[in-house]
């Protein structure tokens, strides 16, 4: 059936997440936030409104459209999505309340920071639930699976974590020894976070994506090298969590070697894409494709800051660069990318499913006009690189000028996604021929089997 792999709240992630990317990006651009102090409140508020606003809800929403059709199974537990969405939100908007608090910009209780944790920590763990019974159904599942379903380990991690950090800064947790060594593992909760769940998700969903739009043959199976080498890098950064509280010379040197094993996926990873688009019957790539890879650039650029940066532990701007190129060049351009393809593709399926094979129907290709995004998507990219330099020199005027050119890409893409989705560039003799179903904007409007 055209809509049994079909998400109902998809596109509602989707609008969500561009809303609170959005917001993080101006809200930088107007003066919130300084690179002399990562860690400051404000700081905290913004990267966690972006990153888990925007990728956190991006990825959740691309996870209940893709999972199923990675595991060739319907959606388990479909009904936790929106309970889910509704916790992500509101826990989020509590969470950066709560650093606001901190930070003396609300006269409000800074302990609404650990309600806002909890909130966060039942929405995913909603959306782990849902993910993981979908993969384990099957019994044998390929690199994308394995992947995802270990990228939701350290998801849960990472969960824990900022947790307990959220109630140890809002004063509701009182364990001396954990405050002691707060500032020497938040780089690992970001790290589980970003590298753990998103990156390594990304890789595994990718995998299938690359392959689908350059019609390549996707390299599948447990004898794939980077089945081995994710689980042990994510191992050493467990390892290293538990180490800080023994001995910091081990834990860094555990550490160094999580990292290293880290690039050594990304190199592979980036071998096999090589392969696939070497080997691509798909000879003139589309948009989507070209973003894409343009995104692993900036995460090989960033994997090799990282290697520099905990070799040189006193260096503090690579690692905050190398942390800048993973979320806003490698993530964020790689979501960016992706989405110009998959909004256009499940609007294609919700529109014209119910009457292909009987009507005239445009192609998929037809709902976008890549004229007028590849300017914005090379703008965004650009902007990113400036971004990162800005950061190396520490340059605030810089960092926001980049900023703002960001928020204008995103905006121009966001209303080229728009455009897709009400059907702007569709040719108007097929545009909405009869029976075909005109759809929301951001929510399916098709009943659909999950």
């Amino acid at each position: 059936m055209y809509g049994a792999s079909m998400s109902r709240w998809t596109m509602t992630y989707f609008s969500a997440s561009i809303a609170f990317l959005l917001s993080g990006l101006v809200s930088i651009g107007s003066g919130y936030g300084t690179l002399s102090a990562v860690d400051a409140p404000d700081n905290l508020a913004i990267i966690h409104l972006i990153v888990i606003g925007w990728l956190g809800l991006l990825f959740c929403g691309a996870l209940l459209q893709f999972v199923p059709v990675l595991s060739a199974t319907h959606l388990r537990l479909p009904w936790l999505a929106a309970p889910a969405l509704l916790a992500l939100c509101l826990g989020l908007g509590l969470l950066t309340m709560g650093f606001l608090a901190l930070g003396g910009r609300l006269p409000i209780d800074a302990t609404i920071m650990s309600v806002g944790g909890m909130l966060l920590g039942i929405g995913f763990l909603c959306i782990m639930a849902m993910l993981a019974t979908t993969i384990v159904a099957q019994r044998a599942f390929g690199i994308s699976g394995f992947l995802v379903l270990v990228g939701l380990c350290a998801l849960g991690v990472t969960i824990v974590l900022g947790n307990m950090f959220a109630s140890l800064l809002a004063g509701v947790l009182d364990i001396p020894l954990l405050a002691t060594h707060l500032a020497e593992l938040a780089p690992y909760h970001a790290g589980l976070g970003i590298l753990g769940w998103m990156t390594v998700t990304a890789i595994g969903v990718s995998y299938r994506l690359f392959a689908m739009f350059m019609l390549a043959p996707e390299r599948t199976g447990a004898r794939n090298p980077i089945a081995i080498a994710v689980p042990c890098a994510l191992a050493a950064l467990f390892s290293a969590i538990g180490l800080r509280f023994l001995d910091a010379a081990w834990a860094q040197t555990v550490t160094i070697v999580a990292v290293i094993l880290l690039a050594l996926i990304v190199g592979l990873y980036g071998q096999d894409v090589w392969r696939m688009f070497k080997a691509r019957r798909r000879k003139t790539l589309e948009l989507n494709s070209w973003t894409g890879l343009a995104a692993l650039g900036f995460l090989a650029l960033a994997a090799m800051l990282l290697v520099g940066a905990v070799s040189f532990s006193t260096n503090m701007a690579l690692a905050t660069a190398a942390f800048y190129l993973l979320i806003m060049g490698w993530l964020t351009g790689l979501g960016l990318g992706q989405l110009y393809k998959i909004i256009p593709f499940l609007t294609w399926l919700e529109t014209y499913g119910p009457v292909m094979g009987r009507r005239e129907v445009p192609r998929v290709q037809d709902l976008v006009d890549e004229r007028h995004a590849r300017p914005w998507f090379g703008t965004f990219y650009v902007s990113v690189l400036v971004g990162a330099a800005a950061i190396l020199f520490g340059s605030d005027p810089l960092f926001r000028a980049a900023t703002w050119i960001q928020c204008a890409a995103v905006a121009a893409l966001a209303l080229e996604y728009l455009r897709a989705r009400r059907l702007s560039y569709a040719p108007l003799h097929v545009r909405l021929p009869p029976g075909a179903v005109r759809p929301h904007t951001i929510c399916v409007t098709t009943q659909t089997k999950e």
